[in-house]
């Protein structure tokens, strides 16, 4: 079984990157740890996963591209994360954040918590042992936040599976440079000559001319390349201060 392991803030992106699903959780504090039920499931339900913990204050503390980041990817889920990074469970595939969760549960599984209080408390009263609502209310909330995580991380990475095999474009992120780094699949830590690769590579990939005799194809792979191209303009204008004209 594969355990959650600690991060650290500078080693963040190499624990992200490569192929394969990432999950970590920003941790608020050393109590705050991976939802053992969680972890278990999303080890049965992804052959390879990895799994890992990273100190929100060690984030903070690092700052630089690593806080960046991470703060355009939980936008671009959706988290709550106005004001900065967030505590929660963040799902990555090939260095790019796919989806958040809190991990707490929800108003919806309130009912469902009662019920294993109750059991709880039933079994205190045989016992004589109070210790058993507070065991209850524990595993209840970790079995059904866990249950509800791992639910949606499976629907999120089946449904970015299936974008990349249409070749559907994503919702393009709110941040541009953010966009870029997606698109030529590399980390904002890649050098210069790794975003070149990437670029060339990319381009290679999806070049119009190979789909020459399908008309739709072309188009698609026309649009792409023209995604490709704008991506790395964006990074190497960004990277020389804004002095460099897009091509």
């Amino acid at each position: 079984m594969t355990e959650p392991r600690p991060v650290d803030a500078a080693h963040f992106f190499e624990f992200i990157g490569g192929p394969g699903l990432k999950v970590i959780l920003i941790s608020l504090h050393e109590v705050h740890t991976f939802n053992p039920f969680l972890s278990r499931q999303l080890v049965a339900d992804h052959g390879g996963i990895a799994l890992g913990t990273v100190d929100l204050y060690d984030l903070v503390a690092a700052g630089g591209p690593t806080l960046r980041f991470l703060h355009q990817g939980l936008r671009a889920c959706g988290a709550p994360a106005a004001f900065g990074v967030v505590p929660g469970y963040c799902l990555f595939r090939g260095g790019e954040m796919i989806d958040w969760d809190a991990g707490l549960p929800s108003l919806a599984d309130v009912q469902a918590m009662a019920r294993s209080v109750l059991l709880g408390a039933v079994w205190s009263s045989v016992t004589r042992d109070v210790a058993f609502v507070g065991q209850a209310l524990r595993m209840a909330a970790e079995q059904i936040a866990g249950a509800r995580v791992a639910a949606k991380f499976r629907h999120a990475a089946a449904d970015r599976e299936r974008r990349q095999e249409a070749g559907a474009a994503g919702a393009r992120p709110v941040d541009d440079l953010f966009w870029a780094y997606q698109v030529l699949g590399v980390l904002p830590t890649a050098t210069d000559r790794e975003v070149h690769e990437a670029w060339q590579r990319r381009r290679r990939e999806t070049h119009p001319d190979l789909a020459a005799g399908d008309p739709a194809e072309f188009a698609r792979r026309s649009r792409i390349s023209a995604d490709i191209n704008r991506a790395r303009d964006i990074i190497v204008n960004r990277r020389s201060g804004g002095s460099r004209r897009a091509s």
